[in-house]
C-alpha cells in the first residue's frame, strides 16, 4: 500500500510540475524568460582555478580510478560501457599529469556559445507549453486509471 500511495503522489507531482510550467511558458513574455535565463546562467565555482595547483594528484586520481574500473568490469560483457567511462578517466588523467593547461583550454573553448538552449526555449515556449499541458494530462489520465483498477 505504501509503493502505490508513493507512485500516486510522484504521478500527481509530476502533473502538477508540468502543468505549471506549462501554463507559464504559454502566459509568461519572453522578458520574464530571459530574466530567469539571466539569473540561473552564471558559474558556480571555476574548475581550472581551483584544480589548476593540484593538477598532478588529481590527473594520478583519475588514473588510478579508469585502470580501476576498466579492469574492474573485464569480467562481465554485459557492461562494456564503463569501460568508456574508465578509458575517459585514463585520458582525463593523462591530460592533468603531462598538459595540465588543458583544462583552461577546455574551459576557454566551451566558453563560447553559439546558441543555447534557454535560446532554444524562449524562442519554442509556446509549444513547449502546449507539449508540458499535453504530458499533465496524459499522467491524470494514466494516474486516473490506475487508481480506477485499484478500486
Amino acid at each position: 500500500m505504501y509503493n502505490i500511495l508513493q507512485m500516486v503522489t510522484y504521478l500527481v507531482i509530476s502533473g502538477l510540475t508540468s502543468l505549471i510550467f506549462g501554463i507559464l511558458f504559454l502566459i509568461a513574455p519572453e522578458s520574464f524568460w530571459q530574466r530567469v535565463s539571466g539569473a540561473f546562467n552564471k558559474p558556480v565555482i571555476y574548475v581550472e582555478k581551483s584544480l589548476r595547483s593540484y593538477h598532478f594528484p588529481v590527473g594520478f586520481l583519475f588514473l588510478i580510478l579508469g585502470t580501476w574500473l576498466i579492469f574492474l568490469v573485464l569480467a562481465d560483457p554485459a557492461l562494456w560501457f564503463f569501460h568508456l567511462v574508465g578509458i575517459a578517466f585514463v585520458v582525463t588523467g593523462l591530460l592533468y599529469i603531462f598538459a595540465p593547461d588543458w583544462l583552461l583550454w577546455l574551459s576557454n573553448a566551451s566558453g563560447k556559445e553559439i546558441i543555447t538552449f534557454d535560446q532554444i526555449a524562449i524562442a519554442s515556449r509556446v509549444s513547449l507549453g502546449v507539449v508540458l499541458i499535453l504530458v499533465s494530462i496524459y499522467i491524470f489520465l494514466k494516474l486516473s486509471i490506475a487508481v480506477g483498477a485499484l478500486r
